[in-house]
């Protein structure tokens, strides 16, 4: 058939083959790749993470890039913090995610999970990079693309106690408030692959800087 010999010109090509990444419909089904190397890849690496995620229990620090729906990971970590303050009568109509950048490097070094929310590893950063001695996003390094950010807590609070968003001017994130950085899931940056937004200290720039310089994260970089 010609799917069979799509899918085997692709094969040859070092390609992915169409039918492995969207059905008939059109829909993804996997995730996107450059070649079938880096595909073949993610695929070891997602299955390893589900595995010790099985067999060893919940794993201290996820990373973002092996779930197919990062949303809906987060989704449910948003309910999982309501339902453990349902004592204090939260609605997840009013939880909205709060992330803060810890000075964690490598996630292999974490050896317990948060009191509360989750450790995420594996993102970078494009158009900036971060500095570990001042917790703040900084300028990118010459004939440099892309940069890892440390492991990111991401937690739940309601909106009436979301004290430390990107609009607030004075703390942690510095004295211009914190970029609004977004999340996305591949570098091709449409509502499509949009997953959250993420907020960096920025101490040395008003955020309208780091808007400019179209800083974003990205869980893949190719």
């Amino acid at each position: 058939t010609a799917e069979i010999m799509d899918g085997i010109n692709a094969l040859y090509d070092a390609r992915v083959p169409k039918s492995w990444v969207y059905n008939p419909a059109g829909d993804e089904i996997s995730w996107l790749s450059p070649n079938l190397g880096v595909w073949f890849g993610g695929l070891l690496a997602r299955d390893d993470q589900y595995r010790k995620w099985l067999n060893n229990g919940r794993p201290f620090s996820f990373w973002m890039a092996g779930f197919f729906n990062p949303q809906g990971f987060l989704t449910a970590v948003q309910q999982e913090i309501t339902r453990e303050h349902k004592n204090e009568k939260w609605a997840l109509d009013s939880v909205v995610l709060h992330s803060e950048v810890t000075e964690i490097n490598n996630h292999d070094n974490i050896k317990s999970s948060p009191k509360e929310g989750v450790y995420v590893h594996g993102l970078f950063m494009d158009g900036a990079a971060w500095n570990h001695h001042d917790n703040t996003i900084t300028e990118s390094a010459p004939k440099k693309l892309f940069s890892s950010l440390p492991v990111l807590h991401v937690s739940a609070v309601t909106t009436n106690k979301d004290q430390k968003g990107a609009r607030n001017t004075k703390g942690d994130y510095g004295p211009y408030g914190g970029y609004l950085c977004p999340v996305y899931k591949y570098p091709a940056r449409t509502d499509r692959y949009l997953i959250f937004s993420v907020a960096l200290p920025s101490r040395d720039h008003k955020p309208t800087h780091w808007i400019l310089r179209g800083v974003a994260l990205l869980c893949a970089t190719a």
